[in-house]
């Protein structure tokens, strides 16, 4: 019995460690995010997603960089079920939540999301699932 209740404990405790670091609300947890890039078709400007999906620069034509940002740790965003989250999701928007401004939505894999600023890097935190 008290084997059967050690057995039963760790498989509990192994399920609960997993679920807790690949929970994403709706999203699963995947490193292999689609684009990493992200060309303005108006100016040429690149944003690029570096690959620890943590930190975002602008570029523009001619290779300098123009912002660079951790937004999560820029605007002091509180843990929140991970203890350092990644951005899951990485596209430019422009509809009624951005005020309809051309602006880059990120989502991280805790699901805080928020817009950028293009032209400045700023982050506008709208909120979490």
């Amino acid at each position: 019995m008290k084997r059967q209740s050690l057995v039963m404990l760790f498989f509990l405790c192994s399920v609960f460690c997993e679920a807790q670091s690949q929970y994403i609300a709706k999203y699963l947890l995947n490193n292999n995010i689609e684009y990493f890039s992200l060309i303005d078709p108006e100016n040429g400007i690149k944003y690029i997603l570096d690959d620890t999906q943590i930190y975002i620069s602008a570029i523009d034509e001619n290779g300098n960089q123009l912002w660079r940002t951790d937004p999560w740790k820029d605007n002091d965003l509180e843990e929140y079920r991970t203890e350092r989250p990644i951005i899951i999701y990485f596209s430019f928007a422009n509809n009624e939540r951005t005020d309809n401004k051309d602006v880059i939505m990120i989502i991280y894999n805790n699901t805080q999301f928020g817009i950028i600023d293009k032209s400045t890097g700023k982050f506008k935190f709208l909120g979490q699932d």
